[in-house]
């Protein structure tokens, strides 16, 4: 059955204003993304990462290396790297074949630990051959939460972003209503 042309165009009408809604808000969201920046390369696809994120509106997205650390403490890296994701509205953790990624399983390890850092958190992973480049014990962790890692393909930067750009957008418009909140107050 097809429906009449003034009850479409109202809906019409009531999804373009709801889109128009929660783009304005994109540029309130606080986003850092953490990763490997070894070996050389790794560090500059975070980066590009960041920077298509921002073009697409979310402007208040980071990587972590770029928070000052606190003054006095021992472990400065670990010590911001875990206030930032406390810190922020989403995490972006990524994990590739070819980046140590011994930092950003520690900050997962952190977010698994605390249940207001996972819930804010999505994961992804580059697979190549069907082997992923996270390991198995934090996999079996994640499950026990309930919480499944996106897949991505191994060093195809735009298959990340597509993935990445995807669940913002979705985990946005699941919790606008903190932003618009948080921005009125």
């Amino acid at each position: 059955m097809i429906l009449n042309v003034e009850i479409q165009k109202r809906f019409s009408e009531f999804q373009r204003k709801k889109k128009e809604s929660i783009l304005a808000y994109k540029d309130k969201i606080h986003i850092v993304i953490y990763g490997a920046y070894n070996p050389p390369g790794e560090r500059e696809r975070l980066i590009k990462l960041r920077d298509r994120l921002k073009t697409d509106g979310y402007t208040n997205t980071a990587i972590v290396e770029e928070f000052s650390s606190s003054e006095g403490s021992g472990i400065p890296n670990l010590e911001k790297s875990l206030d930032c994701l406390e810190w922020a509205d989403l995490n972006i953790l990524v994990f590739t074949c070819r980046g140590k990624t011994g930092s950003v399983a520690r900050e997962l390890i952190h977010a698994i630990e605390d249940p207001k850092i996972l819930w804010k958190s999505r994961i992804f992973e580059e697979i190549e051959k069907e082997i992923p480049a996270m390991e198995t014990l934090l996999k079996e962790e994640l499950s026990l939460e309930r919480y499944s890692v996106t897949q991505v393909k191994r060093q195809d930067d735009e298959d990340l972003y597509e993935h990445v750009s995807s669940d913002v957008f979705l985990f946005f418009r699941k919790n606008i209503q903190k932003y618009v909140l948080r921005t009125n107050n």
